[in-house]
This record gives structure tokens, C-alpha cells and sequence, in this order.
């Protein structure tokens, strides 16, 4: 937990619905802050999202907060699981979430390179949350780092949060920020600077990550708009990394949708035979060849 401050939306010790007492901040964005919360009922310890008083009386951000509460028919170890949207007497809205006692990838990344065996571990449990996601039609679209948590430190334990910002797939079903560009440069898949986004547009936003994981830095995306589509069209530069990583790098983030992974469930598939080591470069049908950086 980091120092409170005194513009903070709750503070410690305060109650909320009766129900959960604040323990203290977990970190602070522009829309709001995350706390560390523990139930007076059952002692179950979890994280509330909270937005500001300005955001949480704007229709489009409480859209997003109920979106992501929506999240909770999603039941996977590998996703965050959500239980509650309530408001406060004061007009704060917050959300319910399970706490992931654990660092984010990209706190592990600025301290140390993990392993090709670590990260093949972790791609395997994102790719395993968002087959779950995309089975719901819930692209995440917003996959990065930072929204990975190594639950107890472990990369066994890696969880996906932060749906803030996820897109309904199913026919007429749209968020607040609709068809436009939603999430990081440095992790979007090419189609989504034309405003779409689909379950391949995570696949290739977990790429990136691995990229980012296995360089210990964030991927160069461009200084301007036009730098950064030009490069969106260019393989992703995998120089030096072993194989199967630099492999499976690619044919994650392919810049042509029809030449990047099927699907997530292919992805734990190949996942699965490189982690059994049957195969140190697998070729599976329908895989695309790995295109040249």
C-alpha cells in the first residue's frame, strides 16, 4: 500500500455499506483510486476500485464501471473476479473485486529478466484467462504489464485485471468509448488505431507483453501518429530473444490478423506442447510461418 493523502476519496478505517473496512490506498490514476478493503462479515480481504466525485456522477464512466462489475460471469483462477457496483452517501461509486496479493508483470520487469520458461508460464495463464473472456464475447482490449498480477509473486499465479475498458463483442453491444482507440500504443494490435478491436487484438496486445517482459522495457511504438502506424505494420523486432519465445512472440502480434494466432484456445494448445517440451518450434496447422522482423 503507498501513503495516504489527504484529497483521497476514502480513508482508513471507514466503512463501507455496512460492509468493508479500508485498509488502505493500493494506487491513485486520473479517474479515481484502488483500495485494499476487508469485510467485517466474513474477513475476506478485497480491492475497490473507487472513482472521483466529478467522475462518478459522468454517465460514460459509471457505464464503464458497471461494464467491468459485469465481468463477474467470468469464473476463471486467471481473470479477476468482480462481486459488487455500489455508491456511497457522498456520491463516490465503487466496485468490488477480488484482491491479488502479488506485483504486476511490470514491477517484476523493471527488476529483473524473467526466464523463457517463466514467461512461457505466464503467457500460458493469460492465454487461458482469455479464452474464458472471449468466450463470454469480452475482449479486453486494454492488455498490458501493468494489468498482469503475479498472484504470491509466482508467475504460476498470473491473473488479468482491470476490464475497465473491455469491448462486447455480441451483435449491437458496444461501450462508451465505442469503436475508437481504447488502450496502449505500446500493446494495441493494429486494427484497433482503426477503431476495432476483437479477441485477436489481445492476442497480439500479449505479444507485446512478452516482448516488453523479455527486454525488460516497453516496446518502442513511434514518436508521432504516423510513426506509430507504420511500425503497427511491421513484425514486432524479436532480435535476440531465444527460441520458442521469439517465435511464439510472432506469431502472437502478426501486423495481418489472418497470420496472427486463431484464437486463444491455440494458444494454450502450442502453450501446452512447449511447456511438455514435445516441440521446441511447433508448426500447427493453420499457424502462420513466422514472418522475417
Amino acid at each position: 500500500m503507498i501513503p495516504a493523502l489527504p484529497g483521497d476519496i476514502f480513508r482508513e478505517g471507514q466503512v463501507l455499506n455496512n460492509t468493508w473496512a479500508v485498509e488502505g490506498v493500493l494506487g491513485r490514476g486520473g479517474t479515481g483510486e484502488v483500495y485494499r478493503a476487508k469485510s467485517l462479515v466474513t474477513g475476506r480481504v478485497v480491492a475497490i476500485k473507487a472513482l472521483s466525485a466529478g467522475f462518478s456522477g459522468d454517465g460514460g464512466y459509471l457505464e464503464l464501471m458497471r461494464r467491468e462489475e459485469a465481468m463477474r460471469d467470468i469464473l476463471h483462477d486467471a481473470v479477476v473476479r468482480y462481486s459488487d457496483c455500489s455508491r456511497t452517501p457522498e456520491g463516490h461509486v465503487f466496485l468490488v473485486m477480488d484482491f491479488i496479493d502479488g506485483p504486476a508483470l511490470s514491477e517484476v520487469m523493471a527488476e529483473r529478466r524473467l526466464g523463457t520458461r517463466d514467461l512461457l508460464i505466464v503467457a500460458h495463464r493469460v492465454a487461458e484467462g482469455l479464452v474464458a473472456a472471449h468466450a463470454r464475447g469480452v475482449v479486453h482490449r486494454d492488455l498490458s504489464p501493468d494489468n498482469v498480477i503475479l498472484r504470491d509473486g509466482r508467475v504460476e499465479g498470473a491473473t488479468v485485471i482491470d476490464f475497465g475498458i473491455a469491448k462486447d463483442t455480441a451483435a449491437g453491444a458496444h461501450t462508451v468509448v465505442g469503436n475508437q482507440f481504447a488502450g496502449k500504443y505500446e500493446y494495441a494490435a493494429p486494427e484497433q488505431f482503426d477503431g476495432k478491436a476483437e479477441p485477436a487484438s489481445d492476442l497480439y496486445a500479449l505479444g507485446a507483453l512478452l516482448l516488453a517482459a523479455a527486454r525488460g522495457e516497453v516496446p518502442f511504438a513511434g514518436a508521432t501518429p504516423g510513426e506509430m502506424i507504420r511500425r503497427k505494420a511491421e513484425p514486432l523486432d524479436v532480435t535476440g530473444l531465444p527460441e520458442p519465445l521469439a517465435g511464439l512472440i510472432l506469431w502472437l502480434s502478426a501486423p495481418r490478423i489472418g497470420e496472427r494466432a486463431p484464437s486463444a484456445a491455440a494458444v494454450v494448445a502450442r502453450l501446452d506442447a512447449l511447456l511438455k517440451g514435445a516441440e521446441a518450434a511447433p508448426a500447427r496447422k493453420g499457424a502462420a510461418p513466422r514472418p522475417q522482423p
